[in-house]
């Protein structure tokens, strides 16, 4: 066991005289001053590894308790027989709450949903689906250089400019061959139908960009993960192809519809993000029945292919996220194609799904 320094054996004692009020019950044996001593080395590991830092002892303490419950979880799971495994990421001292609060997901999310019938009321073209087609067995948008590098909102609930954007960037590749990132910020500031940092709907950022002509690039108008003072497209060109024509909604609860939009080009859809399966997901096919179960939905995230996983050979469909790298498989996730428990499948990823066409 490595060494600790003066700071950690304090932040130790301080945690020993804690942990029966922490609730993690394989810490209360008599080796426990050994397993807490791993694990705040793994702690301080991850730390640095993420480039945490705490302004007190006592903010450390809170935020390692934390920590340790969600370490607790992660063995716990991945100790178990399951098509995907945990893992922590930069959000491992946040409790489910305070990730869903830093991502306005779940009661923190504020965005008006469309009705749980489908895609009636929001404005595109419902789209028409030849059951008949026969599609490709693996679709990859990624492999295929139509999609920007993961990015990530911070401490804003701007999921929905984050799809919209790379929904709008699928588009252009599509059509141009040219694949060029696009501002977030432009949405953000400027799409004044949607709540900045408290929410949104593709499709009405998609109606914004119709209207308005198109956006800038992210290298011309940066993202600042908060909403400006102003509109100031004036500092930067609309990006030739990023004009939105038309919008294509997917009929809901149709697993050959997104299939069948995915063939074509990346996917804009909502999903349900505030479990803890989401939360700490890193690798595998995520198939937690439990994800989107009513049909809840509280993030955008952008679909950009499907396939079956060749290790568990579950069918998944691939999904670019915006919470970084560090999360899932380095800002994706493989989201399970079952929809025998719920009709909108895992996480509600069949209820709410739209692609734009671009001029």
């Amino acid at each position: 066991m490595p060494l600790l320094s003066r700071s950690s054996c304090a932040l130790l004692v301080s945690l020993l005289s804690v942990v029966s009020a922490a609730g993690v019950e394989s810490l209360r044996k008599p080796a426990e001053s050994k397993t807490l001593a791993l694990s705040l080395s793994k702690f301080h590991s991850w730390m640095e590894e993420h480039g945490k830092e705490y302004d007190s002892h006592e903010e450390k303490l809170k935020n390692l308790e934390t920590w340790m419950k969600n370490d607790f979880v992660i063995i716990e799971h991945n100790s178990k027989e399951s098509s995907y495994t945990l893992g922590h990421n930069e959000y491992s001292d946040m409790d489910q709450d305070q990730f869903a609060q830093h991502f306005k997901l779940g009661k923190h999310a504020s965005v008006p949903v469309r009705s749980s019938v489908g895609n009636s009321g929001v404005g595109g073209a419902t789209m028409i689906v030849d059951e008949s087609l026969t599609l490709p067995d693996y679709v990859n948008w990624v492999d295929m250089g139509g999609v920007s590098k993961v990015k990530n909102q911070g401490y804003c609930g701007s999921c929905w400019a984050f799809s919209t954007t790379g929904g709008i960037e699928g588009a252009k590749f599509i059509k141009t061959g040219e694949l060029v990132s696009l501002s977030e910020q432009n949405l953000l500031d400027c799409d004044h139908k949607d709540l900045a940092c408290s929410g949104g709907i593709m499709d009405d950022a998609f109606k914004f960009d119709e209207k308005s002509g198109g956006l800038c690039s992210e290298d011309d108008y940066p993202y600042k993960a908060k909403k400006g003072s102003m509109c100031n497209p004036m500092n930067c060109t609309d990006v030739p192809g990023s004009i939105v024509e038309s919008f294509v909604d997917v009929p809901a609860a149709n697993e050959k519809a997104l299939l069948s939009a995915l063939a074509i080009q990346p996917v804009s859809v909502a999903i349900e993000g505030s479990t803890v399966s989401f939360q700490f997901y890193k690798g595998g096919v995520l198939t937690d029945t439990g994800c989107g179960k009513n049909g809840e939905l509280d993030h955008g995230v952008l679909a950009v292919g499907y396939g079956t996983d060749l290790e568990t050979q579950e069918p998944y469909f691939l999904v670019k996220n915006s919470w970084g790298e560090s999360w899932g498989l380095e800002g994706y996730i493989k989201l399970g194609r079952d929809s025998s428990v719920s009709k909108y499948g895992i996480c509600s990823i069949l209820k709410m799904a739209s692609f734009p066409e671009v001029e």
